[in-house]
């Protein structure tokens, strides 16, 4: 049986008080999440995102105002869903970069305590979501990089633990309690813009990127439409001319541009590939053409498949340049067809001066991205 002082359990009580009045939606969450007593095998607050475990042997060499921070910090992994996002990531890396995100956005807010030596705070990582943290410091670590926090053994933390057992009825509880928290954080009125955007991305239902491709591209080719380029034949020997329906398109016509520069990362780019892939998979009667492009359209590697035909294999190799959009809608202003649909696979970071002439559907991987691409056609974010 685990000892547990009244001193810090008066401690502990004083600071979900404070939470309180200060930070309400830390509040909820300190109230309603299950809290055990043990010894902790890593640090001295740890969550598996269902509960909180507390080392109170370990928080008694903790300050109170540190005790605070690391408590807040905790109790935003359970807000942010982090133990959930996780998946198949390594475990370590993924921590790493979760606190980095966490430890970002504590730094906005007044009244949360004193932020320990040992919680990494790297500035240029502010306003990314943790996938995208995880996948600069996961390619940082390939191309034999290493970030400050990695050097020194006293910043690697492990406060993230992977739950046992069953999880899916207890999740239902901490989206309710989530939902609440939420509420509060928008009733406080001093909450970060950029905290609340967050958490609105954590609650907000996920689609599969798959059926998403599926369902988009498949709403666009098969919806009706009026149109007066096919008007109405029932009334034209009276030299009327009414709308009639634009003819449905039994094929999917299908432009991609890839975007092969510089700035896409290896892996990266292997995801764009099982995204295409994806896409040629569909049980549906298809022209699909790829168009990689960076400074340029790499014209020779243009690669159009159909599904009729017996598929060639992807082959497309990542290159080195620079980024430019305008080249892609030069090259499809001349030789495609209007009424296609046009997918760009990117991180985004290019410029856009016209809007496309056809349906653009936009996959991005960088968020700092899509306002300025949403004037231009549908954009949808994907994490690796």
């Amino acid at each position: 049986m685990v000892h547990i002082s009244s001193d810090f359990l008066t401690k502990l009580e004083k600071i979900r008080v404070q939470f309180l009045f200060d930070h309400p939606f830390l509040s909820v969450l300190a109230l309603s999440l299950p809290t055990h007593f043990r010894k902790n095998p890593h640090e001295a607050f740890e969550t598996n995102g269902l509960e909180i475990f507390v080392d109170a042997t370990l928080c008694e060499t903790i300050s109170e105002q540190h005790l605070k921070y690391i408590y807040a910090h905790t109790l935003l992994h359970v807000i942010l869903k982090h133990a959930f996002r996780m998946h198949n990531r390594n475990h370590g890396m993924w921590n790493r970069s979760s606190d980095i995100v966490i430890n970002l956005l504590l730094s906005e807010f007044e009244r949360v305590g004193e932020r320990p030596e040992h919680e990494v705070m790297l500035e240029k990582f502010r306003d990314k979501s943790v996938e995208e943290v995880y996948n600069i410091l996961y390619q940082e670590e390939q191309d034999g990089e290493d970030t400050p926090d990695n050097e020194n053994p006293k910043e690697q933390k492990l406060d993230l633990i992977e739950s046992e057992g069953d999880t899916e009825s207890s999740l239902e509880d901490i989206e309710a309690c989530i939902i609440q928290a939420m509420g509060c954080a928008k009733k406080q009125g001093n909450i970060p813009a950029s905290f609340l955007e967050m958490i609105r991305e954590t609650i907000r239902p996920k689609i599969d990127l798959q059926t998403l491709l599926h369902s988009y591209l498949l709403q666009s080719y098969f919806d009706k439409e009026i149109h007066f380029s096919h008007p109405n034949r029932r009334f034209i020997h009276q030299n009327i001319y009414l709308p009639g329906y634009k003819a449905q398109r039994n094929r999917i016509n299908l432009y991609i541009a890839l975007d092969k520069s510089l700035s896409i990362s290896n892996e990266l780019f292997s995801k764009f590939m099982g995204i295409i892939e994806s896409v040629l998979s569909m049980s549906a009667d298809y022209q699909i053409t790829i168009i990689p492009f960076d400074e340029r359209v790499d014209e020779q590697k243009i690669r159009t498949y159909d599904s009729q035909s017996k598929r060639a294999e992807l082959a497309f190799e990542k290159g080195n340049g620079g980024t430019l959009f305008a080249p892609v809608l030069e090259y499809l202003k001349k030789t495609a067809e209007m009424d296609a649909t046009l997918m760009v696979l990117s991180d985004g970071l290019f410029k856009v001066e016209s809007a496309p002439e056809m349906e653009t559907l936009f996959l991005i991987t960088e968020k700092k991205s899509m306002k300025k691409l949403e004037a231009y056609g549908d954009v949808f974010y994907f994490d690796l």
